[in-house]
Order: C-alpha cells, then structure tokens, then sequence
C-alpha cells in the first residue's frame, strides 16, 4: 500500500470525515483530499500527527512493504500486551548499575593484574622449560661455531622460538599486570568517598 492508500484506510477505519480529519490535524480538507489521492504527501509534522490520530506508527505509513494485514500497531497500543514497568524503575537501572561499578570497580583491576601475573608465570615457565630441553638434547647456543661444508667457521644459529615467545609472553604478562595495578589503585581511589 502506498501512503495516499494508507491515509485513505486509517481515516475510513477511524470513521473520520476529510473535515473531521482535516480539523484534528489543523489542515484543510483540500489538503486532505490531495493526500489521499497522491497529489501531495503531509509534511514530516503532519505525518506524526496522523500517525498519532490513527494510532499506528510512523514506518507502517511510510513503508510500501506493509499492507492493510500488517496495520501497524502503535507503541502505546503495543505495549499493552506486555506489563508496564514505571518510569522510575527504569531510570534506576542505570544508576544502580553505575553504583555497583563505582564502588566495585576496582575489582576488574585486581582481575587484569591476576591474569597479567598468569600471563607472566606462563611465559617464564615456558621460557625455562624449553632452554632445559634445548640443553638436554645437546643444542649449542650462538657461542659456539661450526665448520660448514666448505671448511669455513660458521657461528651456531641454532635458536630456541619457545624461549624467545615465553619472554615476550612474560613481559607482556609483566606489564599487564602493572596495568591492573594501576587501573585497581586508581579506581579504587575513585570509589572511595572523600571526607571532609
């Protein structure tokens, strides 16, 4: 359906006249009357009039896709299957959720700092763990050199990408950690009320 359509519909489902309509709204009848045979489309604040006298919403008159059998529902009409909740209810909801933050905030810090301290422990552990089996099975580090092929003495290259990835790991733990410090100290210093 298209919105001279819809207009049309709504007003007769409403038993309202083009006057009748044309009062409400505050246009005149002619207006009405061009809406409805698609000369002329109402201006954004008429249309939210209309949706309003109607009591459907402003997409159902504005959608092509939606016929007669999807006539829109408005949201007051909407909401009346589903229990109403007072506005002070819902104006909490934020402020207890940003009471809780406030106060226990300082709980995520301690958390970031407990994993960036796992974080650490795991890369040292696997830092450690793999230079003993490097050495276990005999691998030379770059202190030493080789003879290669061709007689020519070439430093031992052999490197260990574990113990080099457990460091990174453990120093990325490290500063995580003290990043959790920090943002613990910092919003625990926040939550507590100052006194005079």
């Amino acid at each position: 359906m298209k919105l001279s359509e819809k207009i049309l519909f709504c007003r007769k489902r409403a038993g309202l006249s083009q006057e009748a309509l044309a009062e409400k709204i505050g246009i005149s009848r002619q207006a009405i009357s061009k809406w409805e045979t698609g000369e002329a489309v109402p201006e954004i604040t008429k249309l939210l009039l209309l949706s309003h006298t109607f009591g459907v919403t402003t997409d159902w008159l504005l959608s092509e896709d939606f016929s007669e059998a999807d006539f829109g529902l408005s949201a007051t009409e909407e909401s009346s299957e589903t229990p109403e909740r007072s506005p002070s209810q819902i104006e909490e909801i934020p402020g207890v959720i940003g009471a809780i933050l406030k106060r226990f905030g300082w709980l995520f810090g301690v958390y970031v700092a407990i994993v960036g301290f796992g974080m650490f422990m795991m890369g040292i552990l696997a830092s450690s763990a793999s230079r003993s089996m490097m050495n276990d099975f005999g691998a030379t580090f770059p202190s030493s050199f080789t003879v290669d092929h061709m007689g020519n003495l070439v430093p031992e290259t052999v490197s260990n990408p574990v113990s080099t990835m457990g460091t990174g790991i453990a120093v990325l733990g490290f500063l995580i950690m003290a990043a959790g410090i920090g943002l613990a100290i910092y919003l625990k210093s926040k939550s507590n009320p100052k006194s005079n």
